[in-house]
C-alpha cells in the first residue's frame, strides 16, 4: 500500500519539476549586448558637475568590492548638459558611481556617489546620479 502512495508522489515532484515552460521569463543580466542607452547626468545640490567620470558595473546592485568597473565615460555636454553615455545595454542590473569636482564650491571639492539602476526596457533612458562631498 505504501509503494503506490511513494510512487505517486515521486511522479508528481518530478513533474513540477520537469514542466518548467520554455516561456518562463529568464533572469535579465545586465551588460553589453542589447539596445538600450543609459544617458547618465551626474549632479550636485541638483546643479549638473561638468567635470566628471561616469562608472558602471554590469549585472550588479552595490559597488565592487574590488573598485573595478566594467566601463566608465567622462562626461561630455549633450545639449548644454553634461552626460555620459553608455549604449548597447542588455535589460538588467547595473551599480553607477560618479566622480569628479565642483568648481563653485570655494574652494572647488571632489564629489563622488553612486547607486544601482535597473534596465527594465530596452530603450533611451536618461537619469540623474546625485553625488556630494567626500
Amino acid at each position: 500500500m505504501k509503494t503506490p502512495f511513494f510512487a505517486l508522489a515521486l511522479i508528481s515532484i518530478l513533474s513540477l519539476v520537469a514542466c518548467k515552460s520554455k516561456d518562463d521569463p529568464q533572469p535579465s543580466i545586465g551588460g553589453k549586448g542589447g539596445n538600450a542607452t543609459l544617458n547618465v547626468t551626474p549632479r550636485h545640490h541638483g546643479k549638473a558637475i561638468d567635470s566628471c567620470t561616469i562608472y558602471i558595473k554590469y549585472n550588479a546592485t552595490d559597488a565592487p568590492n574590488t573598485g573595478q568597473y566594467d566601463d566608465s565615460i567622462k562626461c561630455s555636454p549633450i545639449g548644454g548638459v553634461p552626460v555620459a553615455s553608455f549604449t548597447k545595454l542588455k535589460k538588467g542590473n547595473y551599480y553607477l558611481y560618479g566622480f569628479g569636482w565642483d568648481p563653485t564650491l570655494t574652494p572647488p571639492q571632489h564629489v563622488k556617489g553612486g547607486y544601482a539602476y535597473p534596465i527594465q526596457t530596452e530603450e533611451v533612458q536618461s537619469v540623474d546620479l546625485a553625488i556630494s562631498e567626500d
